[in-house]
């Protein structure tokens, strides 16, 4: 006679992201990754981008808000606390284009719902408890470093079943804005499994990289990340105009995302540089390797490069050319409030100064107070406890 195996059937949880900017799907993929690494098939995961995939109403917001980002930052300004008064996506009787959504929920029947995007964790998951009941968790992950002016309102549902939040900043923000505390979940920053898994010690990944990069051109000189964002936003033409008055010989490793055209552009700069170098880079999969190899990084304050960098103790001078965003101003706000100094520059002409000095400081100055901060911020947490905190 035969024996019927009782096969415990997978979890299967939906993740709700959208890619305005470049952080919500950083975070998204960075769950995945970690669920998939720690639980294999046990668990089924589905990513759904909730904004694209609906009305074209909101693919067009989303396409404002990247345009805007990479041309006139401060005019987020006026684009977020429009979105923060209008609430578009509040009610589940709100959503356009619903019935993508719930054609998703009814064939993945899904027993966990995460959103990464503050306007994702209202309507949509009212519309899930709607469809599949209340027995879906539905829970949010914030990676914003603090609240006040920038921290959108829409973060918050106290009606969700949990809150995990990057930093104390953050949890502090939705207790402030009605969360219930035992709702909140302090989990840390939500990043892939490269920035905490290391397969050789830090200092010799560096170094192999470093190596790749410079090739038999390797005099010493420091390495500068000019970073860009998922969007392509980048200033990295006049910054390295701007950076051909240090004094310091430099290696300028510049981001270039899928812009093949700035990729183009600035390898034939570099052949009419004279003291400086500059290594273009097209879309790299490597970033943890990139920001523990480079001296230093001049990013956008966003949250989701600034925790990388973070993590990896790679110090920052922040990039606030065309204005700093809402989302941005908390990103600088979180590390004055932690006394930890970032220069902020908003004209490309002032970075050269700023570069010389920070590199004459070296570890005595800026630099060596931001990797000693760096390395207090959410000792002992890792993704592997949001996972935990997610699939309970």
């Amino acid at each position: 006679m035969r024996t019927l195996r009782l096969v415990k059937p997978k979890q299967k949880l939906l993740i709700l992201s959208s890619s305005t900017g470049g952080g919500h799907d950083m975070r998204a993929d960075a769950l995945e990754q970690w669920i998939v690494s720690l639980y294999g098939s046990e668990v089924s995961v589905t990513r759904w981008q909730a904004l694209e995939s609906g009305h074209w109403l909101d693919r067009f917001g989303v396409s404002l808000y990247n345009c805007i980002q990479r041309s006139v930052p401060r005019l987020h300004h006026v684009y977020f606390n429009f979105l923060e008064k209008a609430g578009l996506h509040r009610r589940a009787s709100q959503l356009r284009g619903q019935a993508a959504y719930i054609d998703l929920l009814e064939r993945e029947q899904p027993e966990v719902i995460v959103s990464t995007h503050a306007h994702l964790n209202h309507g949509f998951f009212e519309l899930a408890k709607q469809r599949l009941g209340h027995s879906v968790r539905c829970l949010t992950y914030c990676g914003e470093l603090s609240g006040g002016y920038g921290f959108s309102r829409h973060w918050i549902n106290a009606s969700a079943d949990g809150f995990i939040a990057a930093v104390d900043a953050c949890a502090d923000a939705a207790l402030q804005l009605g969360m219930p505390a035992a709702k909140i979940y302090l989990g840390g920053f939500l990043l892939r499994p490269a920035f905490y898994c290391f397969e050789s010690d830090e200092s010799s990944e560096a170094e192999s990289l470093r190596k790749s990069l410079m090739g038999d051109f390797d005099d010493g000189r420091p390495l500068i990340l000019l970073g860009t964002g998922a969007n392509g936003a980048n200033n990295h033409v006049s910054i390295i105009r701007g950076l051909r008055n240090a004094s310091t010989p430099l290696a300028i490793v510049a981001l270039c995302g899928h812009n093949e055209a700035i990729f183009q552009e600035l390898t034939v700069m570099n052949e009419r540089l004279e003291r400086h170098r500059i290594i273009p880079l097209m879309y790299r999969s490597d970033m943890a390797a990139i920001l523990r190899a480079v001296d230093l990084a001049f990013v956008r304050p966003g949250t989701g490069t600034t925790s990388e960098c973070i993590v990896c103790g790679c110090p920052v001078v922040f990039n606030g050319i065309g204005g700093v965003m809402p989302q941005e101003r908390i990103t600088v706000k979180y590390l004055q409030a932690l006394g930890v100094p970032a220069p902020l520059v908003g004209r490309p002409a002032q970075l050269a100064s700023i570069v010389d000095q920070l590199l004459a400081e070296g570890d005595s100055g800026i630099c060596g107070q931001q990797k000693k901060a760096f390395k207090q911020i959410n000792s002992g947490l890792s993704p592997a406890g949001i996972v935990r905190e997610t699939l309970k």
